[in-house]
């Protein structure tokens, strides 16, 4: 990242960060609040309005009062309905749409970070985070807002209801059933971690599937089956064991509110069947105490589930905050458009420092637009690391990096990255047909031109082998193409896109030698106004550039001309001369 340019403080995912996502959806989530208030209320009234029945039927009732009480059981039994009814669908609006939100907002940064970040996680592990970690927080939101505005409204009515009949025994009632859900929400703050802890053995689960399925082909080259199916063993062996540890002492927790209810209800039993006896209680308030004593259990049992999964949420989003992290690589604030690049390349005093180790040193080189121009050296001597460079994959440490004469750094990303077209060794195709993979560099190319990039790749030859030719499906990552097919499909992605500079890294490698140059040829002719940069260890596929780059140990060695490069006898002449004897032990016929 460049000096000049500070970085902010990377956003944490936690409570206050998620209720600015519920506060967009503020009218849902005080209708769902509300509505659960509403029902609590009506919820609440039925047992006393119950035990006033019973007690009038006692004392004596008539027709007509007894209609009026159907009735207006009736109409509270229609309320709470419709109440719960509103709950659960303005929760479910919230719950949905933020989950949504997230899961939208955590993709688009992911798209932002550099490769850094991504060999510090495995793709499985993210996957894992992007949906069970986030689904976490749809079990918190929607559980949260179907039951808690209810819940809690049903605790304060009630009490107030029962405190009316008699206060000492709504006082024990309530002092016990207090210290039950006190308990439940200390064992859920203990347990959160423990959670955590199997959502994490879950995203190493899910990257050890990911990366044997990716790796398939490699696996059963190698008949490592065996080996890989011990590995998921071990590793789904560990996972159980995390889940069960968890679950062993989540669930006394959980059965926890209904043990104490069942004491409590004992308690009211013994005192409030005595006070019954005695003509402290009547009849019907101590049937209100018992409906009422289910009641409150159930509720509080709600509300310590919710906050049980409130702990599980808070150890969802700790694994959710590095997927957050800025962008090393960003605009400035003061960032210049890059229009109508020419593709003139400097590298000034570049270096590269990655932990102590200089990869890169004193490259100092000046490309001009429209040029070709061929990197080569052993491996591992940074030639990708040097135009990587280009498209800001990282920046210099230091030293600068300019296109068209201005620092690159100073240039909008969208723009410098629609400059280039890089075209890696490693292709990655997606699995769609071959035309939309070629699409991919530009959505709105005409078929003549998906045509003509197509030719200039040589991927036409190809063509009549595939069963449906350019509508083939490629499979994932190209598992359908050859090598090479995959390679030239690359090209062609980038031809397409009319770049301004195009970098060809070793893109050529699976391609033979004849065809490799004719490729080269026609992107002369395409691209002749264009800069063309190749990495290639055959000499043989650029002999024929206008300048040649020779690189050993992070460093520029020599440079110059084909010819030239030959009478200077130096690295290049060694190269030349040991693929040349190759060839001719290659072409040795053994005697018969």
């Amino acid at each position: 990242m460049g000096a000049d340019v500070a970085r902010p403080e990377n956003p944490r995912a936690d409570v206050h960060w998620l209720m600015r996502f519920v506060s967009r959806y503020r009218g849902a989530a005080v209708g769902a609040l509300v509505s659960g208030a509403v029902g609590g209320i009506t919820a609440s009234a039925e047992p006393y309005l119950i035990g006033r029945i019973i007690d009038n039927i006692r004392d004596g009732v008539t027709g007509q009062e007894l209609a009026g009480y159907a009735v207006a059981l009736v109409a509270l039994a229609v309320i709470t309905v419709a109440a719960f009814y509103g709950q659960r669908l303005w929760s479910g609006t919230v719950a949905y749409a933020v989950n949504y939100d997230i899961r939208q907002t955590l993709f688009e940064n992911l798209l932002t970070l550099d490769q850094r970040f991504y060999n510090s996680y495995p793709t499985g592990d993210l996957i894992s985070r992007m949906y069970s970690d986030i689904d976490m927080i749809w079990r918190l939101l929607a559980i949260g807002f179907t039951r808690f505005g209810s819940a809690f409204v049903t605790v304060i009515v009630t009490f107030i209801l029962l405190a009316t009949i008699n206060i000492p025994l709504t006082m024990v009632v309530f002092v016990v059933l207090a210290i039950s859900t006190s308990l439940q929400m200390r064992a859920g703050s203990v347990l959160a971690p423990v959670f955590e802890k199997v959502q994490d053995q879950a995203g190493v689960l899910s990257a050890l599937v990911q990366d044997t399925v990716s790796g398939i082909q490699t696996v059963k080259t190698f008949g490592a089956e065996a080996g890989a199916a011990r590995k998921f063993h071990d590793e789904n062996v560990e996972y159980r064991r995390r889940w069960l540890y968890f679950r062993r002492r989540n669930e006394p927790v959980g059965m926890l509110p209904n043990m104490i209810s069942e004491l409590t209800a004992a308690v009211v039993v013994l005192f409030g069947g005595v006070m019954a006896l005695q003509g402290q209680l009547t009849l019907g308030n101590f049937v209100q105490f018992l409906v009422y004593l289910s009641m409150i259990s159930n509720v509080l049992l709600q509300l310590g589930t919710i906050y049980q999964r409130y702990q599980q949420t808070r150890g969802a989003l700790t694994r959710l905050t590095p997927l957050l992290q800025a962008a090393e690589i960003r605009n400035r604030e003061d960032a210049h458009p890059l229009t109508a690049p020419r593709g003139e390349i400097t590298f000034e005093n570049v270096g590269v420092q990655v932990q102590g180790t200089w990869l890169l040193r004193h490259i100092s080189l000046t490309i001009r637009a429209g040029t070709v121009v061929a990197f080569v050296g052993p491996t591992g001597c940074g030639k990708t690391l040097l135009v990587s460079l280009l498209a800001r994959v990282l920046d210099p440490t230091e030293g600068r990096v300019l296109i068209d004469g201005v620092d690159i750094r100073k240039l909008a990303l969208d723009d410098l990255r629609a400059a280039i077209a890089y075209v890696p060794q490693s292709t990655f195709l997606f699995s769609q047909p071959v035309h939309a993979n070629v699409r991919m560099g530009r959505l709105d190319i005409s078929d003549d031109e998906l045509d003509q990039a197509i030719a200039i790749s040589r991927f036409s030859n190809d063509l009549p082998q595939l069963p449906q030719g350019l509508e083939t499906l490629v499979g994932e990552k190209g598992v359908m193409l050859s090598g090479g097919q995959k390679q030239r499909v690359a090209i062609a992605r980038a031809i397409v896109r009319d770049p301004a500079i195009l970098v060809l890294d070793d893109a050529l490698s699976s391609v033979d030698t004849q065809t490799a140059g004719d490729i080269l040829a026609d992107l002369r002719q395409v691209l002749h106004s264009r800069t063309s940069l190749i990495i290639a260890h055959r000499i043989a596929t650029v002999k024929d550039a206008d300048h040649i780059v020779v690189m050993a140990q992070g460093q520029v060695v020599e440079q110059g001309g084909h010819t030239d490069l030959i009478a200077q006898d130096g690295l290049y002449a060694r190269m030349v001369e040991r693929e040349l004897k190759e060839e001719d032990s290659l072409n040795v016929q053994p005697e018969r």
